[in-house]
């Protein structure tokens, strides 16, 4: 496993030497971008210091800020090497250059804009050079390419290596990458402050996917979905990992497609548990599974059993759950959306008795939906319609975009409104739904039903219900603006 490298990126040397004061000692590397400096300079460092340091100054060909004569940008790097920085980062195209004993260096390749089509000639280009670590950060578009970069990790190399999938797509090698040999994982300082795209931050790595882990390699759990920005799920279940002491870690994977992301994980030497399956491959990852605990055309959980997976939706239970002490007998609910999880939605109320229309914007989903589970379609021109209950099935009015709805005010003509969004807690539609006089429910109440269920599936052991909760609102509170706490 390796450890957290955390680059600072200032444009002030004031700035830049507060931050390094601030962070000496609370991670075991740290990178210093000189390039990003409004006036190159070497910064002075703590003496003495409690954490490795890398000297970088990264030229404009290669993605960084630098954009002066060479020479001049050579000799920072060399007055960095001489000046206790432990690390020189030198790009391939760069000559060796002469440093002090002691002082190693990693050799670099950044490509911004593409994805090597040749890793093992590229890879032996780079080993050749003189050098400690060979670096590539190349940009990633898709679940195939990550899952190749993913190989490259697992190959013997005959010295260390960092490799990375830049972007958003090219977070799985970042993450999986701390478990599969990287020298080290390069973090930001804070969210929202990343210096290379898909990068994440040092509280992100430590507060919500548990990489500062000790031991050995962790079991791998995770959440498939696309987007996962503002998923609450890595550091719920990291902390019920860290609370019932299991060696286990959850992580979040962007993927464009399944199909690629189970062929990797079918031949990786990492010890994939299970996942986590959202938004919008719920019904996709049905495909992949041998054994159903449940007759359902979505699955929200998928679980390792042996070379297979078995697949559940906790998603029903968890639906069902704030439903418990009604009575929908021949009650009307009017659902919206025509998403994976209707299915589960639909399914739940029928199966309680309930009466139910679907109003979707996808006309052809709400027609196969209405065939399948034998119910009525409309459209919201058709709206308001009166119902019972109202189910919101679609993202609409999720973090961020919390002033949004995916029903207007004089759209309600319900008793109960329950909306699956969970963040916020308290969504544009029940707020409208509240102040005209109706019973509302967050998803919130939902999402903890549904990651309890997962959490007992994949451990076997049932979390304490008050502990989940606790943890969801502690999180939703960390993670939240003023709007989201109303």
């Amino acid at each position: 496993m390796s450890q957290l490298c955390l680059t600072l990126a200032e444009s002030e040397i004031d700035q830049l030497a507060a931050k390094i004061r601030r962070y000496d000692g609370a991670c075991p590397l740290i990178e210093i971008r000189i390039d990003h400096l409004s006036t190159p300079q070497v910064p002075n460092l703590p003496d003495p210091k409690r954490s490795r340091y890398i000297g970088t100054c990264r030229p404009v060909r290669e993605g960084g800020c630098y954009a002066g004569a060479e020479t001049d940008r050579l000799g920072l790097l060399s007055r960095a090497a001489q000046s206790g920085y432990d690390w020189i980062d030198l790009e391939r195209d760069v000559a060796e250059i002469r440093l002090p004993p002691g002082v190693q260096v990693v050799r670099s390749y950044h490509d911004f804009l593409g994805f090597p089509t040749d890793w093992p000639s590229l890879l032996e280009a780079l080993d050749a050079l003189p050098g400690d670590v060979t670096k590539v950060a190349a940009a990633v578009e898709n679940t195939r390419q990550v899952a190749q970069l993913l190989r490259q990790l697992e190959r013997p190399s005959s010295r260390k290596r960092i490799l990375i999938g830049m972007g958003s797509f090219g977070q799985p090698s970042r993450l999986l990458g701390h478990f599969l040999g990287n020298a080290w994982t390069y973090v930001a300082e804070e969210p929202g402050r990343m210096v290379a795209p898909g990068q994440f931050s040092f509280p992100e790595a430590v507060n919500s996917f548990r990489l500062h882990f000790a031991g050995g390699r962790p079991t791998i759990y995770g959440v498939l979905g696309n987007p996962l920005a503002h998923s609450l799920s890595p550091p719920l279940h990291n902390r019920l990992f860290s609370h019932y002491g299991l060696a286990n870690v959850y992580l979040p994977f962007r993927l464009t497609a399944l199909e690629p992301w189970f062929d990797y994980v079918s031949r990786s030497p990492m010890k994939f548990g299970g996942f986590s399956v959202t938004l919008p491959f719920k019904t996709d990852a049905v495909e992949f599974v041998r054994d159903r605990r449940e007759p359902d055309s979505a699955l929200n959980t998928l679980i390792r059993d042996g070379s297979g997976w078995t697949g559940l939706n906790t998603d029903y239970a968890g639906f069902l759950k704030p439903l418990a002490e009604l009575d929908l007998r021949g009650r009307h609910s009017l659902v919206i959306g025509a998403g994976g999880v209707v299915h589960t939605v639909v399914r739940a109320l029928r199966d309680r008795g309930s009466r139910v229309t679907i109003v979707a914007r996808d006309a052809a989903k709400a027609t196969a939906l209405a065939e399948r589970y034998q119910c009525a379609i409309a459209s919201f021109s058709d709206l308001p319609i009166a119902a019972h209950l109202c189910v919101n099935c679609t993202p609409v009015g999720q973090y961020p975009q919390t002033d949004l709805s995916p029903l207007s005010r004089n759209d309600l003509a319900f008793e109960i409104v329950y909306d699956l969004i969970y963040r916020p807690a308290r969504t544009e539609l029940l707020r409208m739904a509240e102040e005209s006089g109706m019973k509302t429910i967050s998803g919130i109440q939902m999402f903890v039903e549904q990651a309890a269920l997962q959490f007992e599936a994949w451990t076997g052991i049932d979390p304490d219900r008050k502990l989940v909760r606790e943890i969801v609102e502690s999180l939703f509170f960390e993670a939240s603006g003023p709007k989201d706490r109303e």
